[in-house]
């Protein structure tokens, strides 16, 4: 009831007001409701910025599943550390599937056949694949090792066209692949204030990024890491029209009617 008086004393004051007046009036809030260029394009200042972030490989942490590829000029002597032949199976949480893999514990070791209890603590997956060759000298000749992590997912929501939760089997992912990936921010994203939450060491951690400077792009955020989630949040202009009136259509047509009934009963 106090709403609807409310919005009676706003018209009582509006059919007062001169027709220049309220034509004003209508333009203005367009105008404040609607986001600028500025607001919504990326990489501002691209031309003028020097990009140096070279990528690194994923650190392993307990949780992941490692899909690890042993080779040597004799297959045979490799069969036994491979997962499959040994139904070293772990289930994958997000789609619930039966996969081939090693699970890293919640110590960081992983068991492999004849080598034993390996830690994998602090390695990437490059320095864990460089460790193995040399531990499997005595076993393989001329082994070759590839590491990969199977469950490399990335969790994506808010303002963006398909948010959800994301796998990825590279792992130089970085947040413009990501957020592509999730269909790109929608109009009424804040591009200058993306929100990514990290695990690191055990903490939860959250950083604000805007891509609306190339800034980001050489900070240790623009490679994405295992289980990170990015957020992103309403900008200021669709946080505005949701909290007037639900949003800038609706707005738009309420002010048309105003203006539609003014113009009449002020003939």
């Amino acid at each position: 009831m106090n709403s609807f008086l409310g919005f009676i004393s706003i018209f009582a004051k509006i059919l007062r007001m001169s027709k220049r007046r309220i034509t004003f009036l209508v333009f203005s809030l367009l105008i404040v409701s609607c986001a600028t260029k500025k607001d919504v394009h990326y990489f501002q200042d691209i031309d003028s910025t020097a990009i140096d972030n070279s990528f690194n490989f994923l650190t392993i942490q307990p949780g992941d599943i490692l899909d690890i590829q042993i080779k040597g000029l004799n297959p045979e002597s490799t069969l036994v550390f491979q997962p499959n032949s040994l139904n070293n199976q772990v289930q994958n949480n997000i789609n619930n599937r039966l996969i081939d893999g090693y699970l890293v514990g919640e110590n960081g070791d992983i068991r492999l056949p004849i080598l034993g209890v390996i830690n994998t603590t602090a390695k990437t997956t490059h320095a864990l694949a460089t460790k193995l060759v040399d531990d499997l000298n005595s076993y393989v000749k001329n082994p070759a090792v590839n590491i990969r992590v199977l469950n490399f997912r990335v969790s994506i929501l808010g303002e963006v066209k398909t948010p959800g939760t994301f796998t990825f089997l590279e792992e130089g992912v970085t947040i413009p692949q990501a957020l592509g990936l999730a269909g790109d921010l929608t109009i009424n994203g804040d591009r200058t204030n993306i929100t990514l939450i990290r695990n690191n060491n055990g903490k939860q951690l959250s950083y604000s990024l805007d891509l609306t400077s190339s800034n980001f792009m050489d900070s240790p955020y623009y490679y994405l890491k295992q289980n990170d989630i990015i957020y992103v949040r309403q900008n200021t202009a669709r946080v505005k029209s949701s909290g007037l009136v639900g949003n800038v259509g609706t707005l738009t047509s309420v002010l048309s009617l105003i203006l539609s009934l003014t113009l009449v009963i002020t003939r």
